[in-house]
């Protein structure tokens, strides 16, 4: 008899239960469908800020230096200072998005860098393409004969074209660029100029 009535309180508990249920239904499946539309809603935030971070973080680019050792002329070494050198953004006018990378050279010597590239620094850019650099070349030295001599140079500042559509800096990673100086050295009797060209070339 104990058990057939703990049986009965334990039915009508059931029914009970079932009719809560049955009559907050349509409440309980609102509040699954609030849940179900917050974890979506969290899942499209989530998606979006890591294509935000992917598309404008922070990125690294390397700077390297080389020179093919061609248009030298009378001089057996070239010494060049570099300063500002200035990186533009793809995505920006002609004379805006232009950033400095911090990165500079000092009485760099290209007989050094004519078979292997030199890293002379590094920078952190935000995510994107950047499509130029700008070199300011603020002196030049040169061996003939085994005596120094500077050089005049008709222009200090040389916008140069970045190969293949530009260098694409991504968040979090590291990207390379190489700079390659073809310096043209004329003149004679101590009174020597250096022309400056170059090219730039991701690696």
């Amino acid at each position: 008899m104990v058990k057939r009535g703990v049986n009965i309180e334990f039915v009508r508990l059931c029914e009970k239960f079932i009719r809560i249920i049955w009559n907050n239904l349509a409440d309980i499946l609102i509040w699954m469908k609030i849940r179900l539309l917050l974890v979506l809603v969290i899942i499209v935030v989530c998606v979006g800020v890591f294509s935000a971070y992917i598309r404008d973080g922070i990125g690294s680019l390397v700077i390297r230096i080389r020179d093919p050792q061609v248009g030298w002329g009378p001089a057996t070494g070239v010494y060049v200072s570099l300063s500002n050198i200035l990186i533009h953004r793809a995505d920006a006018g002609n004379e805006s998005g232009w950033f400095d990378t911090g990165v500079s050279a000092t009485n760099l010597s290209l007989g050094e860098v004519t078979m292997f590239s030199r890293i002379i620094g590094a920078t952190e850019l935000q995510a994107g393409s950047y499509n130029l650099i700008r070199l300011s070349l603020t002196q030049a030295v040169i061996t003939v004969d085994g005596m120094n001599y500077t050089c005049r140079i008709p222009s200090e500042k040389l916008n140069v074209q970045i190969t293949g559509g530009g260098v694409r800096i991504n968040a979090n990673q590291m990207s390379h660029l190489e700079i390659d100086i073809t310096p043209r050295i004329t003149g004679k009797d101590g009174d020597f100029k250096l022309t400056p060209s170059a090219k730039a070339t991701p690696l």
